[in-house]
């Protein structure tokens, strides 16, 4: 439980802290978010944020346990669909208090390609260049380090499939309005087992998240706090949970810009290095 508590405790940061280690949403409250119960507010939430394939997420990962506290920041903007593409970047990695040197970076990811500019893998870049190029197929095949893997955590920071495992608390309730960012929003809180959030998916959604999620946790809470929109669009999502011996982990993200297009443009060639694999696995 313990290693997996950051992830499990919602998982929407960890992708960016991994890769580097429109609707627009905007206006007042509505009467129509008023007086939808708190389940239906969660399930139009997941339904609405459906609908929009980018957004940018502001990301902070906070944890607690017998190694100390730690802290990531993190922001990106997410292309999920048609293909996935993103720029993302680690702005913080923090440990006891004290920042982690060369851990902050950025990546981005395009066309089954993915650029890293992190200073701690710099001595493993040809050419001393800037950024580094890994081919996800090729590093995969070279190492057995499942890169794709790595990218594929991007996906959880859907924010339709987190809201969507949130229709399964049996206590969700509103708290009022607030405003978040200026955005005059609905707040809504609750928890969810980790059971009851996994068969609100389907087949497919629920095998995926199952990796950062397994069953021996079924019985674990998830606390969560959702700040929505007058678009009934997510703007804040707080995700907790604690573990058996003391530990605890919250994911609170920041939404926006949904619906926007983007393009994820790749560093210039002559700034590009590629990934030494075989120092890297400490060879010549």
């Amino acid at each position: 439980m313990k290693r997996r508590l950051v992830v499990a405790a919602g998982g929407t940061a960890v992708s960016a802290a991994l890769l580097l280690s429109g609707c627009g949403g905007g206006g007042t409250g509505t009467t129509e978010n008023m007086q939808l119960s708190a389940g239906q507010a969660l399930l139009k939430a997941s339904e609405k944020t459906g609908e929009a394939d980018t957004f940018k997420a502001d990301l902070t990962v906070t944890g607690t346990g017998q190694g100390g506290s730690g802290e990531i920041r993190a922001n990106g903007q997410f292309q999920l669909r048609p293909t996935l593409q993103f720029s993302a970047k680690l702005d913080e990695f923090s440990r006891g208090g004290k920042s982690v040197p060369g851990a902050q970076g950025q990546a981005l990811f395009t066309g089954d390609v993915l650029y890293a500019k992190v200073p701690q893998l710099a001595k493993f870049v040809s050419g001393g260049k800037p950024w580094l190029k890994i081919d996800v197929d090729r590093a995969s095949q070279h190492t057995g380090f499942d890169i794709q893997g790595l990218i594929g955590q991007v996906e959880k920071v859907d924010p339709a499939e987190q809201t969507k495992m949130f229709t399964g608390s049996k206590d969700a309730r509103r708290v009022g309005t607030e405003k978040v960012d200026g955005v005059e929003t609905t707040h809504y809180t609750g928890t969810v087992t980790v059971q009851d959030a996994l068969n609100r998916l389907d087949a497919e959604s629920r095998e995926k998240v199952r990796k950062w999620l397994p069953a021996e946790d079924a019985q674990h809470k998830i606390n969560f706090d959702l700040w929505t929109d007058a678009e009934n669009l997510p703007r804040k999502l707080v995700s907790k949970m604690s573990g058996e011996q003391g530990e605890t982990g919250t994911v609170t993200v920041l939404y926006s810009d949904y619906g926007e297009s983007f393009k994820v443009n790749p560093p210039p060639s002559d700034q590009v290095g590629e990934l030494s694999i075989a120092g890297l696995l400490g060879g010549n």
